[in-house]
């Protein structure tokens, strides 16, 4: 009954369908900008969603959690790029639950930027600004102030003009609770020379550092915090917008960069690499009371998700396979015993070995030829 209900149900995941529709746009850029593979695996990826459909056994309420997907893994992908996000605003916020519970911190977000450089000089420009923040963050200012960071970077703005990027780092800082009241405090201006020193840029003009406030009552400041730091690298509005030829150097130039880095004590509670390699499971979850009773298959068909097949829970896959390798265990036994009583006196054998055998075989539903002649040995052999 729950399976047909399952069904007749729609897919239900809105932001699947929004990203997925999203890399239409995408697509045909790296197309045009001489990028085939990557098109063609940004075409697939997202094409096929297989999620576990759960029911927890005292509430009997019911979940989808994806199990398993095909992402193509690709900065510029909206899926992928989604995925990424929501994976490290999950990992930030176990990380906070965890220091929170040991101490009491306050955070900042702080943006540091530079000018806009060339777009083909993009990579050098990243480069020479993270070698300027690891300077800024060896301070004994910063040492003294700040507990721990997460850094992340973005390529572009609303208004960046054709030809140029615009990198920009987004820091989200952790501090002592009593950061705002002690001699440690560091104001905007001093944030702001820190930064010239650092990129021994005396030019740079503006440095933003704000202490963040939710505007949700359903958020803390620490969530309002992290979904203000941990935005797209580059977001799928900015780039329709830009020409191919910078779209071309967008990619080249930041292929295979890492976009993300932690310090202190947010960087012992992230796996950064996980967070690159892992876009299925973004939670943490206790799943001991909650069971598996079906597995849902959707693919991608005509610009909507359809669902494709209803599976059996993996437990249930497993012992089937099992089953089926037991009988063909069983088959064999089954042979040798048929060789063995052809060849030797029905009295020279072991009766117990025997007795386990038609055991085995009555656990199984395909055996009743097989059960009716080794039972018939069996009272044959007991009779010589």
């Amino acid at each position: 009954m729950l399976l047909r209900i399952l069904a007749n149900q729609p897919f239900n995941e809105p932001k699947f369908t929004e990203k997925k529709l999203q890399t239409n746009d995408i697509i045909f850029k790296f197309y045009n900008t001489g990028f085939t593979k990557e098109s063609e695996k940004i075409k697939q990826c997202g094409n096929y969603l297989e999620f576990i459909f759960k029911e927890h056994q005292i509430t009997k309420e019911n979940k989808k959690k994806l199990a398993n997907a095909n992402f193509c893994k690709n900065r510029f992908c909206p899926v992928c790029s989604w995925r990424r996000v929501r994976n490290i605003t999950g990992q930030l916020k176990d990380a906070f639950s965890v220091i929170q519970e040991k101490q009491k911190i306050a955070t900042l977000f702080l943006t540091l930027t530079v000018s806009n450089p060339d777009v083909k000089d993009l990579k050098s420009t990243i480069a020479k600004m993270n070698k300027s923040f690891k300077k800024m963050s060896e301070t004994k200012a910063f040492n003294n102030a700040v507990l721990g960071y997460f850094k992340s970077i973005e390529i572009l703005g609303d208004k960046t003009p054709k030809g140029q990027a615009h990198p920009h780092f987004h820091i989200l800082l952790v501090v002592k609770e009593s950061y705002f009241k002690k001699s440690d405090y560091i104001n905007q201006k001093e944030f702001l020379q820190m930064w010239r020193d650092a990129t021994r840029n005396q030019n740079i003009t503006q440095v933003d550092v704000r202490r963040i406030k939710s505007k949700n009552e359903n958020f803390s400041d620490i969530d309002s915090a992290i979904a203000e730091t941990v935005k797209y690298s580059v977001k799928h509005s900015d780039l329709c917008k830009r020409t191919n030829e910078d779209f071309y150097y967008l990619y080249t130039q930041t292929k295979s960069m890492r976009f993300i880095s932690a310090g202190g004590i947010l960087k012992e509670h992230l796996n950064l690499i996980k967070i690159d390699e892992d876009l299925i499971n973004l939670k943490k979850e206790n799943e001991a009371l909650w069971i598996e009773i079906a597995r849902l298959i959707y693919t991608w068909q005509n610009g909507e998700y359809c669902l494709k097949e209803i599976k059996p829970p993996k437990e249930q896959k497993m012992e089937k396979e099992i089953l089926e390798k037991n009988k063909e265990y069983l088959k064999k036994l089954y042979l040798e015993w048929i060789e063995y009583f052809d060849v030797w006196n029905l009295s020279d054998y072991d009766e117990n070995d025997l007795i386990a055998f038609i055991e085995d075989l009555e656990k199984h539903n395909d055996f009743d030829e097989e059960i009716k002649m080794m039972k018939m040995y069996l009272r044959l052999a007991k009779r010589d």
